[in-house]
């Protein structure tokens, strides 16, 4: 089959298209033959060993839409046939980037005949990751005031649609009049970066601040994410896109009340949300009530492009390989 292969760690030019065997599912997995595949900034990560060494030769992602054409041992054979969509990271899935995929049968969400598969492969990674962080990690109630920082990236737009869902008032960090607009057909206030971004949060909200700060930018923006909380609010990291954040000192705290967490995706936490997450998902863009905002698709062979656009921050919502 043909895959996108890393034989080296670096830029995006280490993803090369090759011929490699086929992936055989395990038991308890499926082969799907992927139509679809969903770019992730994870991995760009991946691809630089940001976090910890990437093995080599590797084929990246972690997510995709298309057929199942093969069960393992112990995995109900009437999967076969089935449009399906998933998302399952290494070392329990094959990589994505390419044109068969192994992945669990439990992280499988079957796919409507409405939904293409383009739609498919943008769906879980970003939406579960959107679900958990929303419902879970900042248990967001409709009398709060929420900023969400790069809010027109993937998980950005869905965060801004499921806060906005619950009735809370969502305010999002955007870079281009672009993005602004994306975020306003999302259902939240855009606001331009800048110095005096945490006085223009506060201006906004008569002197208060927001409740609950979803960063994934890191570094940059975490004095100003910080500045902006209300009385009781919570900073919460997901990601450090722009650079780890420094440690914060308790003392900073005490005056208003602060509290700093963070979110990783993890989803043995609880595999039932998980569970109902996938399925709410597909659902929801079926039935549109959630939108999720393709900015392009390219094809596989083009994935070291779709890498330079995802780390030149100019995409709004998701980058989709097919063929």
């Amino acid at each position: 089959m043909r895959a996108i292969v890393m034989q080296r760690v670096g830029g995006p030019d280490v993803l090369e298209l090759a011929e490699v065997p086929a992936p055989a599912p395990k038991p308890g997995d499926v082969l799907v033959e992927m139509r679809a595949t969903g770019v992730n900034f994870a991995d760009t990560e991946t691809r630089r060993a940001r976090y910890r060494p990437t093995p080599l030769p590797w084929i990246l992602g972690s997510e995709g839409a298309g057929v199942v054409v093969a069960t393992g041992a112990g995995t109900d054979p009437a999967w076969r046939g089935r449009r399906v969509a998933f998302y399952a990271g290494p070392p329990a899935a094959s990589g994505t980037y390419a044109e068969l995929a192994t992945c669990p049968v439990t992280a499988l969400v079957s796919l409507p005949d409405e939904l293409d598969f383009v739609t498919g492969a943008a769906i879980l990674a970003q939406g579960i990751t959107a679900c958990w962080l929303v419902q879970r990690a900042a248990r967001i109630r409709a009398d709060q005031v929420v900023l969400v920082h790069a809010a027109a990236g993937g998980v950005g737009l869905l965060a801004v649609q499921l806060a906005r869902r619950i009735g809370a008032r969502v305010l999002g960090t955007v870079s281009s009049d672009a993005k602004a607009q994306a975020v306003r057909e999302a259902g939240g206030e855009p606001l331009s970066h800048g110095d005096d971004l945490a006085g223009r949060v506060r201006a906004l909200t008569a002197g208060r601040g927001v409740d609950v700060v979803l960063d994934s930018i890191g570094l940059p923006t975490q004095a100003a994410s910080l500045a902006m909380l209300a009385p009781f609010g919570e900073l919460i990291h997901f990601g450090d896109a722009g650079g780890f954040p420094a440690p914060v000192d308790p003392e900073q705290l005490y005056a208003r009340s602060l509290k700093v967490s963070a979110f990783g995706l993890d989803e043995r936490h609880d595999e039932t949300f998980a569970a109902r997450a996938r399925r709410d998902l597909v659902a929801s863009a079926a039935d549109g009530s959630l939108r999720f905002r393709v900015d392009r698709t390219l094809p596989l062979a083009e994935a070291a492009e779709a890498h330079r656009l995802l780390e030149s921050r100019s995409t709004i919502g998701k980058l989709v390989l097919t063929g």
